[in-house]
């Protein structure tokens, strides 16, 4: 019984050292889970406000000219070039509180080009990048859609 003094002591430390990393561990990972969960729903936020500007967008250029499909705001198509490449005039789409969106602290740039095509029909790009502000991080989605005149 005389030798086995202070063994309790070492274990106990032993086994506080122990939780201790565990604890730490546990702490980390709730740290980078969280940070995961926010970048995620503000990257779902972004993607929705490109949507909502390429909506936007169409939505203004079409109505515009309701009796036929043309796009006044489009340039011409630079093959091998995305529309953002070559546009320098993007339509800007602000969202705020004020129109009840749920977008605040978003917006939306939208690029477009366009190419008559050897049918004779017309086939316009837009590409539309969403992006979302939280404190010093800004996130940014971006969304691709192509329409034709031409049935195939």
């Amino acid at each position: 019984m005389h030798q086995q003094r202070g063994a309790v002591l070492a274990m106990a430390i032993f086994i506080i050292v122990v939780l201790s990393f565990v604890g730490v561990a546990v702490v980390n990972i709730l740290t980078s889970s969280s940070k995961a969960t926010v970048s995620e729903v503000y990257g779902a936020r972004a993607l929705f406000a490109a949507r909502s500007g390429a909506e936007i967008f169409l939505a203004d250029e079409l109505l515009a000219n309701a009796d036929s499909f043309i796009v006044d705001d489009c340039g011409a198509r630079n093959e091998g070039s995305a529309p953002s490449d070559v546009d320098v005039n993007p339509y800007q789409v602000e969202f705020s509180d004020s129109n009840g969106s749920g977008l605040s602290d978003c917006r939306a740039e939208v690029y477009c080009d366009q190419v008559t095509t050897p049918l004779n029909s017309l086939h316009v790009r837009v590409e539309s990048i969403g992006s979302c502000a939280i404190s010093d991080n800004e996130y940014s989605r971006v969304l691709l859609l192509e329409a034709s005149d031409a049935v195939l």
